[in-house]
């Protein structure tokens, strides 16, 4: 088994978790998750960003509008690229 150079950190805050980061998912139902600014996730994020929602419990409409390329799980993907 392989494993990725760096090291992980793990982060209570999640604005500070994804700001830099190419790709996001979510993988709870919980609605703490539901209720994020997006939109400011989105801008702290690299470009091209990616967002992958395993319980499909966003708005994919709303977050392809604002830039992401959204893959939901189940659901066909809306895609910018």
């Amino acid at each position: 088994m392989k494993h990725a150079a760096g090291d992980v950190r793990y982060l209570e805050d999640p604005y500070e978790a994804a700001r830099g980061a190419d790709a996001i998912a979510v993988l709870t139902e919980w609605d703490c998750f539901r209720t994020l600014d997006y939109r400011r996730i989105y801008q702290d994020m690299e470009k091209p960003a990616f967002l992958f929602d395993g319980r499909n419990i966003l708005d994919h409409q709303a977050l392809f509008d604002m830039g992401f390329n959204v893959y939901p799980i189940g659901k066909p993907k809306l895609s910018h690229l």
